[in-house]
């Protein structure tokens, strides 16, 4: 006789693991073997699923029906530390922090954290770990970020819906190679849609990035390990209207910009619809006495934003080698092509935010066909498209629904 589901936390580890309830829900993770299956039904749950064990698979039952809630008082919804680790078809909404957190680091009783167990600790950061998959998530309303990847490496982010995030929608951090892709998500009404921080070797395509405070941040830092980010791909996305008033307000008071690049080295800009962002499209700078370099911004189309390209380093981390090789477009300084000077913008004040708490929630999104009892197999690494690949998404996409 199966005991799984049967509450209790002694019992041997279950290749399936059926939740129904929010006892189940809190004990599940002890429960899973190792390429296991938690299976959530349908409901609202509460509390943090807390996951160690390798190759777990966590499912919900349908997308829009199974609820985790974390009503304004729990940290995080799901927290995965195990290799290979998946979370598909599920709502997590109301956590303070995180609403999925797939974490390289743990702190000294093994629960998986985001930073060291002593606040961050970039000399010391541990291996990271490998493999995750990320998708059928709407994750709403959480009040640091709603997909959340540090310290990993071999991951996918796809066909997930993030809005109302107070830091942002997804964030992939430390990692100094993350192999990872992020693609065809929507990312709505956060501060910022999708940051990238110390996180190298990722790229970011098929998504639509509209009506937040800023679209995309790819940053480097000293918070986190193995900055500079490097080698960041954006291409084949819709990134508009970043213009949004009613979203959380954003930590640097930034506002209306679609993609931000500030610090990091060989960014490859390519095949992207930027529109409709008030006051730029793209904007490059230094962060701390990161510079940036070897930025390359070509075949994109461009409309109606402030500027489309702003070009604003410290004098002392101008950095080398960026260059716009798109024609015909408003920049800072003008006449922008490889290794201007500095321009002259200042990004503007923001006019003030909401709680993260007070954004709407998002209609229904379309969930996994078939849901089995099967766990996902993932793959040891990951293969990235190459960004040549890419084709400028149709105009079309601005108007598509959330």
């Amino acid at each position: 006789m199966s005991l799984a589901g049967c509450g209790s936390a002694d019992a041997a580890p279950q290749q399936l693991v059926r939740v129904t309830n929010d006892d189940e829900f809190a004990e599940a993770g002890s429960r899973v073997a190792d390429g296991g299956l938690i299976l959530i039904e349908e409901g609202t749950y509460h509390g943090t699923l807390q996951v160690s064990a390798d190759d777990v698979t966590v499912r919900g039952a349908d997308r829009n029906g199974v609820v985790l809630d974390g009503e304004l008082e729990t940290s995080s919804g799901i927290v995965g530390t195990g290799e290979r680790f998946t979370v598909e078809n599920l709502t997590v909404r109301n956590y303070l922090q995180n609403g999925v957190l797939v974490t390289g680091v743990t702190d000294d009783s093994g629960a998986g954290v985001a930073r060291g167990p002593d606040g961050y600790l970039p000399d010391a950061a541990p291996d990271p770990v490998p493999g995750y998959l990320v998708q059928f998530v709407t994750a709403e309303n959480n009040g640091l970020y709603g997909i959340y990847a540090f310290n990993r490496t071999d991951g996918v982010i796809r066909d997930n819906l993030a809005t109302g995030g107070s830091d942002s929608g997804i964030y992939v951090g430390q990692c100094e190679s993350c192999n990872a892709l992020v693609e065809n998500n929507v990312m709505q009404w956060s501060a910022v849609g999708l940051e990238l921080a110390n996180a190298s070797d990722v790229t970011i395509t098929g998504n639509r990035i509209v009506e937040n405070r800023i679209g995309i941040t790819v940053l480097s830092n000293y918070l986190e390990a193995h900055g500079p980010t490097k080698n960041t791909v954006i291409a084949g996305n819709v990134i508009a209207h970043n213009n949004a008033v009613e979203t959380p307000e954003h930590a640097n008071g930034a506002f209306g910009t679609g993609i931000g690049i500030a610090g990091t080295v060989g960014a490859v800009v390519t095949a992207n619809r930027i529109e409709g962002n008030d006051n730029a499209g793209v904007s490059i700078a230094s962060s701390e006495d990161f510079a940036p370099a070897d930025t390359v911004i070509e075949n994109n189309a461009w409309g109606d934003n402030g500027l489309d390209v702003a070009f604003a380093p410290s004098p002392t981390a101008a950095g080398e080698n960026n260059c716009l090789l798109d024609e015909g477009l408003t920049t800072d300084p003008a006449d922008m092509t490889c290794d201007p000077g500095p321009g002259s913008y200042a990004q503007p004040v923001a006019p003030v935010g909401v709680s993260f708490a007070k954004v709407p929630l998002p209609p229904e999104r379309p969930g996994l066909e078939n849901v089995d009892e099967t766990p996902r197999t993932l793959p040891g690494t990951i293969e990235r498209p190459d960004p040549v690949s890419f084709d400028i998404p149709d105009a079309d996409l601005l108007e598509a629904s959330s």
